[in-house]
Order: structure tokens, then C-alpha cells, then sequence
């Protein structure tokens, strides 16, 4: 079996663990609601980098061409609203303005990965769960990796490859890959800690 059926088998499994789990677990707890939260990120990563190495971003006519992988960003709410939130997209437009369009559907709710500083709206085709500092009561999210000006983001490459930034330099495709094990300590508001590692030249994710 080759490597990309492998993460295939692979999501759909924590597919039907993370949907068993979020119809049978009773969140009391912050404790509880982290590891979820840790779960959810972990899914969401391992099919971020499952549809990276699907769909391979290659183009020899476009010096830029690396701009649209795979990403997982993290960002935080619109300011009166607080807190932390994510999305998962490719930037077609190479321009860093990233439309819902461009962002995935979660393949268990069939909403787009997608929201706009947190607003809320009268159209219900948005993933409610990455708005993770409501959800989970998440208050703040620490990328070892991180190289951007923002909470962090993380971009697979079609080997499945981690990369800690998108260069805006013509062929820099590789500046940013990681030299080291990344990891992502997720902090809720209690101060209860959960850490999900990326791996270095794997990708794998745990």
C-alpha cells in the first residue's frame, strides 16, 4: 500500500473516531473540551496534508506557483468577539486575501473550513467547530515553528512536507521547510495544556 492510501484509511478512521466521539462524549469539562479540541486540529492536519499530496501545486510557467499550498492558519477573532479561530485553504490568488471559495470542506459536516474574523452570519455553510476559543474554551495556541507575524500557519507540500511560511520570493518553494520537529501547544483558559508534534521530513502528526 502506497503512502497516500495509507493517509486515506488513515482520516477516514479519525473521521469515524472524531464523529463517534462528538456524539457520545458529555463535554463537563475544560480538560475535556481541550483534548477534543486537540483532536479536531489533529483531524483537520492529517486531512490538510492528505489533500496536499493529492493535489500537487506544481506549475514550471508560475515562479510562485508554491503560494497556493495547503494551509492551516491560525488567526484571531474579530476583537469585540475575542479568541482564536483556524481555516484551511489554498491561496489561488497568490495575494493572501483568502475567500471561503478557496478555503476546504470538512468531509464530515460538509461546511467550508471558513470564517471571517469570527462574525457570525445568516448563511449556515461555515464549520462552527474551528471557532475553537468558543468551542473549547481555547485561549491561546503556541507554534514552535511559527515564522509569521501571525498566531501561526502551517503549509503541506505534495510529499507531505511541512512548511512554517509561504515566501513571497519567485522559486523560494523550499525556504520555510522545517528543519525540526514543529509543535503545537494548545492552552485553554484554565491553563490545562495539550501538544500535537509535526514531524520533520514525515509529516506525520500526533
Amino acid at each position: 500500500m502506497d503512502k497516500k492510501s495509507f493517509s486515506l484509511i488513515e482520516v477516514i478512521f479519525t473521521i469515524m473516531i472524531i464523529a463517534i466521539i462528538s456524539s457520545q462524549v458529555n463535554l463537563k469539562n475544560n480538560l475535556s473540551k481541550i483534548k477534543l479540541a486537540k483532536q479536531q486540529i489533529i483531524l483537520h492536519l492529517k486531512y490538510t496534508r492528505y489533500v496536499a499530496m493529492l493535489d500537487n501545486k506544481y506549475n514550471h510557467k508560475d515562479k510562485l506557483w508554491f503560494r497556493k499550498r495547503w494551509t492551516m492558519k491560525f488567526l484571531n477573532c474579530q476583537k469585540e468577539i475575542g479568541g482564536i479561530y483556524y481555516i484551511i485553504y489554498s491561496d489561488e490568488n497568490k495575494n493572501g486575501k483568502v475567500s471561503k471559495e478557496e478555503t476546504l470542506i470538512d468531509p464530515l459536516s460538509h461546511n467550508y473550513i471558513y470564517s471571517f474574523q469570527c462574525k457570525e452570519d445568516n448563511i449556515y455553510d461555515k464549520n462552527k467547530l474551528i471557532l475553537i476559543s468558543k468551542r473549547y474554551n481555547i485561549k491561546s495556541i503556541d507554534i514552535s515553528c511559527n515564522k509569521t507575524n501571525t498566531i501561526g500557519q502551517l503549509s503541506f507540500d505534495n510529499n507531505g512536507e511541512l512548511h512554517s511560511k509561504l515566501s513571497t520570493k519567485e522559486n523560494d518553494f523550499n525556504k520555510y521547510k522545517i528543519k525540526k520537529d514543529c509543535k503545537i501547544d494548545i492552552y485553554d483558559n484554565k491553563n490545562n495544556k495539550e501538544t500535537i508534534t509535526i514531524t520533520k521530513n514525515t509529516g506525520f502528526i500526533y
